[in-house]
């Protein structure tokens, strides 16, 4: 058995295995080799065993739950085994550049007030090509692009309302920051985001290190392309709970429109698979929080027959 590590990796799996390989070998060639490596198998597969097991590293942990949990559910389960300090979370489909935990552990040790480091990313495609122009825009849309280097101002505002932080793949954050039983299986893939707010509501600091230290992959089988009537269900559920419990009360007007949005989403999602009723509730309480055109659109669709919907959905979707 290692020593107690500084850091927990925790590399999160369901069933793919194309790019499994090459993300612990970006986790075991990092610089910085002070970490543990937990593979956290939400399906119980064979193969993901294999790959796991195949680099004979004592510092990979191969574990599997004894039923599917969700990916919220996974992560809490594979936290509970981890034994450090830091926990960082990679993606089976994304990987990280050698220095990437030497950057980001250090800010943590400098400041115990810092609760969390994270840092850019490029964004590659499934032959692991990096797209520079889809870097340039992401960084840009999240805000990171002229983000200044150190502590960051405002960490509530950019987390919560940029969603600023890309926790899932380019973040080290303290384990003991927030209570886990918090993380639960209502916020699905959105995990992140909300281990994101639960960061930020402990009022501690965040560290930005301004370089792209992962490579974030954009491939045919992201969960970002599934479609679903629940898909969003998990936005409502944050920006909900966030609001209940009045975890932001200087943002709450932001997040009354996020919530808006998210309900918005789901009246969308729950429309295009004929789902009209519960469609029409989604988009009325959308509406009641903040009028908006399109969701107006879409409420008043709802009332057409289901042959007329697919039509116009359909002709909307392309």
């Amino acid at each position: 058995m290692l020593e107690v590590p500084k850091v927990s990796v925790i590399l999160t799996v369901f069933r793919r295995t194309a790019f499994l390989a090459e993300a612990l070998q970006s986790v075991l060639d990092q610089t910085f080799q002070d970490f543990e490596v937990i593979v956290t198998d939400d399906s119980r597969t064979d193969a993901i065993r294999a790959i796991s097991e195949s680099f004979g590293s004592e510092r990979i942990r191969y574990r599997a739950n004894a039923a599917t949990l969700g990916v919220a559910l996974n992560l809490r389960s594979a936290v509970a085994e981890a034994r450090g300090k830091y926990v960082a979370i990679l993606n089976d489909d994304d990987a990280w550049e050698p220095e990437f935990l030497q950057r980001l552990v250090g800010p943590l040790e400098e400041d115990s007030e810092r609760v969390l480091a994270f840092c850019d990313h490029w964004i590659i495609d499934g032959s692991s090509v990096i797209q520079k122009e889809a870097t340039e825009i992401s960084s840009r849309m999240y805000g990171r692009i002229d983000l200044q280097p150190g502590v960051v101002e405002h960490f509530d505002q950019f987390a919560v309302i940029r969603n600023g932080v890309p926790l899932a793949m380019g973040s080290v954050f303290r384990i003991d920051a927030f209570d886990w039983e918090r993380l639960v299986k209502e916020v699905a893939g959105a995990y992140d985001y909300w281990i994101t707010c639960l960061l930020a509501a402990s009022g501690k600091l965040a560290y930005y290190v301004p370089m792209r230290l992962t490579r974030y992959r954009m491939h045919g089988a992201m969960e970002t392309t599934r479609l679903a009537p629940d898909k969003n269900n998990n936005l409502v559920f944050i920006n909900e709970s966030l609001l209940r419990g009045n975890m932001f009360p200087g943002l709450r007007r932001d997040l009354t429109r996020r919530y808006a949005l998210a309900l918005f989403l789901v009246g969308n999602d729950r429309l295009r698979f004929n789902q009209k009723r519960q469609a029409r509730d989604y988009l009325g309480r959308s509406l009641r929080l903040a009028f908006d055109k399109k969701a107006f659109a879409w409420f008043c669709l709802s009332y057409l027959p289901a042959p007329l919907i697919s039509l116009l959905v359909g002709h909307r979707a392309r």
